[in-house]
């Protein structure tokens, strides 16, 4: 068995069915595709490592909350990270019962998966 990152012009052969979808979207200098090869050279397992930007912790003062001047300056500023990254997408969480984020979400095109997500430490 062989594990290594496969290079961009080898995603071809990934078998998950969720990644190559995944592919399309993401600049091959944001994600990388760990593999392990059997002793023929097959892949027998895959997982990605992303670097995306996180939209997380949506607030905006009471008072100033349906202020379209606010709200425009906020995002125009957020995408501005992700567009220096060439990056064409990004994440946002919206914790159960935190309706302003999944709105906002919804508002700007976005969509929920069908997944959970999870924090892992790594390394100390």
């Amino acid at each position: 068995m062989n594990a290594r990152i496969l290079r961009p012009e080898e995603w071809q052969r990934i078998n998950s069915p969720g990644l190559p979808e995944l592919l399309a979207y993401t600049e091959p200098q944001n994600i990388a595709v760990v593999v392990v090869e059997n002793d023929e050279g097959e892949i027998v397992a895959s997982v990605s490592a992303l670097h995306v930007t996180h939209f997380e912790g949506l607030w905006i003062k009471p008072e100033e909350r349906g202020n379209a001047g606010v709200f425009r300056a906020l995002i125009r500023q957020a995408y501005a990270l992700p567009q220096t990254r060439d990056e064409k997408w990004v994440i946002g969480g919206a914790e159960d019962g935190n309706d302003q984020m999944g709105a906002l979400c919804e508002r700007l095109g976005g969509y929920a998966l069908p997944m959970k997500f999870y924090v892992m430490p790594v390394g100390d």
